[in-house]
């Protein structure tokens, strides 16, 4: 796809600007009469926040090509200033850019806006401060509202909420940081190793449900989403995100009795793995809004797009797990247990038991744009 825009875009953009230069200092104005009385003079250019191109200023990798070409990355400048923010890029921030256009949109709302246009203005508002310190593409989004806005306001979101968890979770899986080791003593050990696998139980219920919590945000085929609840739900992956790294910093970073090592090395990333693939949502949306305007383009019927995510143990998990249980359980009926083992309770069975409920609950999910 080319990330020009539109001319439904440059047009919308242009109006909504009131035919004036967006930047605060300039506000010139950029249509006017020509000598041909059929014909305007314009003076005035879409300009793209973000270049459009990998040899273009601001150029942002992390953006989709319909991304760079969308109302939400343009902003109405004269000729001038266009050139001036091409040329010194420094200067002229993307951030920088983003606030003259917020600003530039209170001034036309102001000085041209009905009283009820402006009471709708300060609504606006009054919902973005709570994204005041989020990216300004996000504000974009939810004031712009392109189409598909809510899979576009997702992308974002997600992007900024959670990728600095994913990789801290890629980092720890790649030992490529370390914390203070939590000591357990071997009377605590058997223990130790079935809070965890209780939590692995409790982290994985989330993990299933989130993805449809998504898919519903974005509302009913043919409605509009819910900016709160697309917002509500990734904050919702953020704080699950945290748990996770939190539970997998607790299997690597302990020091246990040499029985229960390859154990500990069994559990370490079993839920950090399973867990990290959701790091592809935002791209996996990208694909398939690019697979949805093809087929607009083809005037094909719509479709039902499903992503799914499969969360499994490795192969043999289980068969290995339960040969270390059960060397395990002859090496504390050995080494350990003095008294009469026959009353106590089976806790190794107990251990068991856990292990097939974690397997059992291990299924295939998936979240739908139709």
């Amino acid at each position: 796809m080319i990330p020009d825009f539109s001319k439904k875009t440059i047009d919308t953009l242009a109006k909504r600007a009131a035919y004036l230069c967006s930047n605060p200092d300039c506000r010139t104005i950029t249509v006017g009469p020509n000598t041909d009385p059929n014909k305007t003079i314009k003076i005035g250019e879409a300009a793209h926040i973000y270049g459009a191109r990998k040899t273009a200023k601001r150029y942002n990798e992390n953006m989709s090509d319909q991304t760079r070409s969308e109302i939400t990355n343009a902003i109405w400048l004269c000729r001038n200033c266009h050139k001036s923010i091409d040329t010194d890029s420094d200067r002229y921030t993307s951030k920088i850019l983003f606030k003259w256009r917020e600003l530039h949109e209170e001034y036309i709302n102001s000085n041209l806006g009905s009283q009820t246009e402006q009471i709708t203005f300060k609504e606006q508002t009054s919902l973005l401060k709570e994204f005041e310190n989020y990216p300004p593409i996000i504000k974009r989004i939810i004031i712009d509202k392109p189409i598909d806005w809510e899979f576009k306001l997702t992308i974002e979101l997600m992007r900024f909420l959670n990728e600095p968890l994913f990789r801290k979770l890629s980092d720890l899986q790649n030992n490529l940081y370390i914390k203070e080791l939590t000591h357990i003593h071997y009377n605590n050990a058997f223990s130790w190793v079935q809070d965890r696998l209780s939590e692995m139980l409790v982290l994985i219920k989330p993990a299933i449900k989130l993805p449809d919590a998504l898919t519903k945000s974005w509302g009913p085929s043919g409605q509009s989403g819910d900016v709160k609840e697309i917002h509500h739900v990734t904050k919702l992956f953020h704080q699950y995100l945290q748990k996770v790294i939190l539970f997998e910093e607790k299997i690597h970073f302990v020091n246990i009795p040499s029985e229960y090592t390859q154990i500990v090395k069994l559990l370490q990333n079993a839920i950090g793995t399973q867990v990290a693939q959701y790091s592809t949502i935002p791209s996996d949306l990208e694909d398939i809004l690019v697979m949805v305007d093809e087929i607009e383009n083809e005037d094909d019927l719509p479709k039902i797009i499903k992503k799914e995510f499969v969360f499994q143990f490795p192969d043999n998990f289980e068969n290995e797990f339960n040969i270390e249980l059960e060397k395990l359980q002859y090496k504390l009926s050995q080494n350990q247990f003095k008294e009469d083992n026959s009353t106590k309770p089976n806790t190794i069975g107990c251990l068991s038991t856990i292990i097939v409920l974690l397997l059992i609950n291990l299924t295939s999910f998936m979240f739908v744009i139709i």
